[in-house]
């Protein structure tokens, strides 16, 4: 998850750094300075493009932006203006996802400014946004060496540092940028947000780092103390949900079981959405709440001004310090009572936020000192799972089909640290008749899969064990479950959608606990279906675990036989139990409200 600046709230805002004349000509293009400046010389229909982005019509920008006008304008213009023609054309280009266009353009927008850190900062993007990773370092590092003062690019180098697996080199720019600016909140959330890879942490430090975040861009003084919501304990509650992933992304699969089997006699729900690149999930999503706001653009005190006019008695933060998280609309609690749940595996550090939705495995006893919100237990887990309605059949065991044990893991290449290496490597060791089977978004870039392969060679084993698979659409993605006999969860930050989808899959998944919430989901996941024995306590028993049920096909055969209609008759799959808990959850939130509120006005 790319953070970028955060600059909706003037709370929050800082001055930008200088930059060369040209540099300040293509620095944002979209944004209304720059384009107003040229706006007069510019080709009418690039404006019309522009507006058309800005009113959300991603076709009519598309049809605007056909090859056959921009090889006209590229023939016409010269000159600076050619420049922020082309670079116009060029962000258009990735807004509307034509980033194989973008890139082709970005190509010549670099032959006119080879020395322009910006371009180079473009192209980075753009890379990364294709799933050449290697390709984005590579520009970013240049973007870097031209301005290597510019705190933005040492983040971006450090996310795609992080994809290539050396989280330690992303956290070490991470740091500075922090250092040199501060006041900026995206570039803090950003470190905090990749603290939880790191293979050893100091849990104290962490919690005291979320801490200084709150302290620093969402000061309590910033919260509405009083809320004018009637405080009747058992009416209708309106509940609000906030994110920039009601799209294609893993909260919005978690998210959708809950909308689904909300019950309205009960909630109310709304849907507060900050979403760069709408899709069909979002459409989905949109139809499954009675409200939906999309807040895309608008700064945070007005987005908080329109939660308080729509009267949201309980706002729920479904992203915590992941990309585009909008935390400080929260900053000025414009709900009388506001939940974190889903999007991040840890604390807000925020004292306007008041509860945090967990179960007692992924958070067990001892943990409450780590949060700044009060951890609300829902009995049975703080997950609800729906799989997708048309899951591929479950093949034969893959090891029947070739003669090898395939152990496998879907997680992304960020969770894939040396110490998560290190203990498949004893794995694989210790089952000589094995391979490993990896899929991640960039796994197409062939620097990155020798990245990982040197990685495996480096422990003894034989790259020709190693199959790195990219990004799959469904249900390709889905079928490669029938690839492999045992999945391998990552260590300390567990999958979550990955396990869910494996175990659906009837693909067991071996997987290893820690003390803190992010390396506890697997767990927690398990015990819902009864297969707390494939959690592991420490890296010998994890490895051992694999390797001894890698000996018995017959239990995998019998697994893979029963797994889906265990998974189907467990409280994972139940939406209509989980929202009954949700909800129950929220009443007695409101309830304890409502009574707080009711003591106050007798002693008024």
């Amino acid at each position: 998850m790319i953070h970028t600046k955060n600059k909706r709230d003037p709370v929050s805002q800082k001055k930008e750094p200088g930059h060369s004349v040209i540099n300040g000509l293509i620095d944002n293009c979209l944004s209304e300075i720059s384009f107003n400046k040229w706006k007069s010389q510019l080709p009418r229909w690039l404006t019309e493009a522009r507006n058309a982005l800005l009113s959300g019509n991603k076709e009519d920008v598309a049809e605007i932006l056909n090859s056959e006008r921009i090889e006209q304008v590229l023939k016409e213009q010269s000159g600076q203006l050619k420049i922020v023609v082309i670079y116009n054309i060029v962000k258009l280009l990735r807004e509307i996802g034509q980033l194989k266009r973008a890139e082709s353009l970005c190509g010549k927008l670099q032959k006119l400014q080879p020395d322009n850190y910006i371009v180079y900062n473009e192209m980075g993007t753009l890379s990364w946004k294709l799933g050449n990773i290697s390709g984005a370092v590579k520009y970013f590092t240049k973007s870097k060496e031209i301005n290597p003062d510019d705190p933005d690019i040492w983040c971006k180098l450090g996310n795609n540092l992080a994809r290539l697996g050396q989280i330690e080199r992303g956290m070490e720019l991470f740091r500075n940028a922090v250092e040199k600016t501060p006041e900026d909140f995206g570039w803090h959330s950003n470190l905090l947000f990749h603290l939880h890879y790191l293979p050893d942490l100091d849990r104290q430090e962490m919690f005291n780092e979320h801490k200084k975040w709150a302290q620093i861009h969402a000061p309590p003084s910033l919260a509405k103390a009083d809320h004018n919501n009637i405080p009747d304990p058992d009416r209708q509650l309106r509940i609000g949900y906030i994110s920039p992933d009601f799209r294609g992304h893993s909260v919005a699969i978690f998210l959708g079981s809950l909308l689904e089997s909300h019950h309205s006699e009960e909630v109310e729900v709304y849907g507060y959405g900050d979403i760069t690149s709408p899709d069909s999930t979002t459409e989905q999503l949109k139809n499954k709440f009675d409200y939906y706001r999309n807040i895309r653009g608008i700064n945070d005190k007005s987005v908080a001004d329109l939660i308080e006019q729509d009267q949201i008695d309980i706002l729920v933060d479904l992203a915590g310090h992941t990309g585009d998280s909008r935390l400080h609309v929260l900053a000025y609690k414009p709900a009388p009572l506001q939940v974190t749940w889903l999007g991040y595996p840890d604390t807000t550090g925020m004292s306007q936020i008041d509860y945090r939705l967990t179960d007692s495995i992924a958070d067990p006893v001892g943990s409450q000192k780590f949060y700044t919100e009060k951890l609300i237990y829902l009995p049975n887990g703080f997950l609800c799972f729906s799989p997708c309605e048309t899951l591929p059949a479950v093949a034969d065991l893959s090891s029947n089909r070739n003669g090898r044990i395939t152990f496998g893991s879907f997680n992304i290449s960020r969770k894939i640290n040396s110490s998560v290496v290190e203990l498949w490597s004893r794995i694989l060791k210790s089952v000589p008749n094995s391979d490993l089977l990896l899929k991640f978004k960039s796994g197409r870039d062939d620097e990155i899969r020798q990245i990982f392969l040197r990685q495996f060679e480096a422990h003894g084993i034989n790259p020709e064990r190693i199959t790195i698979s990219g990004w799959l659409p469904s249900p390709a993605h889905l079928q490669l479950y029938n690839h492999i006999d045992i999945a391998l969860d990552t260590y300390p930050y567990n999958g979550t959608t990955t396990t869910c989808q494996a175990l659906s899959m009837s693909v067991p998944v071996i997987s290893l606990s820690g003390d803190q919430h992010m390396s506890r989901v697997g767990r927690s996941l398990l015990s819902r279906l009864g297969l707390e024995f494939f959690a592991a306590s420490t890296p010998d028993e994890y490895v051992s675990k694999a390797v001894a049920l890698a000996a018995k096909p017959d239990a995998l055969a019998k697994i893979r036989e029963t797994m889906r209609d265990k998974m189907a008759a467990s409280t994972l799959c139940n939406k209509s139990l989980f929202a009954r808990n949700i909800e129950q959850a929220y009443r007695n939130m409101w309830k304890k409200w409502c009574n707080t509120k009711i003591q106050n006005q007798i002693r008024c």
